[in-house]
């Protein structure tokens, strides 16, 4: 195989190559799109299940006990579930090592994440893949809460905290801390007086049912945060790597352009000298013009 050749195939394998990158940097940039526009109705829907927890207190004489005393802690951690996300699991696992404890149980939701806090030497108490889109966030949720309250149920558990990304246009993703439970009650509590609600249920099992619904609405919205800011890392990652592709073909067709002139001025000379051979002495042969 001729230089230019082999030229011409590494062209034609970077060609590709630049093609799989635009389509996962357009696929990063829809699932971004797709976890910004779902948040809007999640942080409605968490809002309106807050006031509805400050009216039902007013049932109560005093907010119930959330949690049995004497548990350890629990710190769910979102991470990614696949890669070409650059450091994105790195700055998330960073952030929580600095308050993690060895007694504290660690739920990881992204096997990406899971498998580096193995990597770190640390046990994962409970871990399950990270939904790839918003539409699988539900199920995700549906088997952390299943895992976390059977837990809290048989007293291993005393405190609830989440650690996540959120989203920037623009920047890297912050990383930020939140304590779930034990619910603050106070802050959530209305500060405007009114009338009691008219209910059906106890109040207690009211208050619980709305504080788990409460807690479902934040963990729903913390897991679309953490898949809009995985993508946003991979669309960072691909138009990183859409930039160095381009300029690597640049310079490949540069490349073949003088690897074909080198082996027309081969051919040229070969001719020239093959000529040469054939001509009798004193005889003057002209190539045709």
């Amino acid at each position: 195989m001729t230089r230019l050749a082999e030229i011409n195939g590494h062209i034609a394998s970077m060609a590709e190559l630049l093609e799989i990158i635009g389509a996962m940097r357009s696929l990063a940039g829809m699932r971004v799109q797709e976890s910004q526009r779902a948040l809007p109705g999640v942080r409605r829907y968490a809002a309106s299940v807050a006031e509805a927890i400050g009216a039902a207190l007013l049932l109560l004489p005093q907010a119930p006990e959330v949690l049995p005393g004497g548990g350890r802690r629990a710190v769910i951690l979102c991470a990614g579930e696949h890669g070409f996300v650059g450091a994105f699991n790195e700055r998330l696992l960073e952030a929580a090592e600095s308050r993690l404890e060895p007694t504290d149980l660690l739920f990881m939701v992204g096997s990406r994440g899971a498998a580096l806090v193995a990597e770190r030497g640390r046990n994962l108490t409970w871990t399950h893949p990270m939904a790839s889109r918003v539409s699988g966030v539900p199920e995700v949720i549906d088997s952390l809460t299943h895992e976390l309250y059977e837990r809290i149920v048989r007293g291993e558990i005393g405190r609830v905290e989440l650690v996540s990304s959120r989203y920037r246009h623009g920047v890297a993703a912050s990383i930020e801390h939140r304590l779930l439970l034990p619910l603050d009650t106070a802050a959530l509590a209305l500060t405007q007086p009114r009338q009691a609600p008219l209910h059906n249920l106890r109040p207690t099992q009211l208050l619980e049912r709305l504080m788990a619904e409460y807690i479902f609405a934040l963990l729903i919205e913390a897991v679309i945060e953490s898949i809009g800011s995985e993508n946003a890392a991979r669309l960072a990652a691909m138009e990183a790597a859409h930039d160095n592709v381009e300029k690597k073909l640049g310079e490949l067709h540069l490349t073949a352009r003088e690897a074909r002139q080198e082996e027309i001025t081969a051919e040229l000379l070969d001719l020239i000298a093959g000529t040469e051979a054939l001509t009798p002495s004193g005889i003057d042969v002209r190539l045709p013009r």
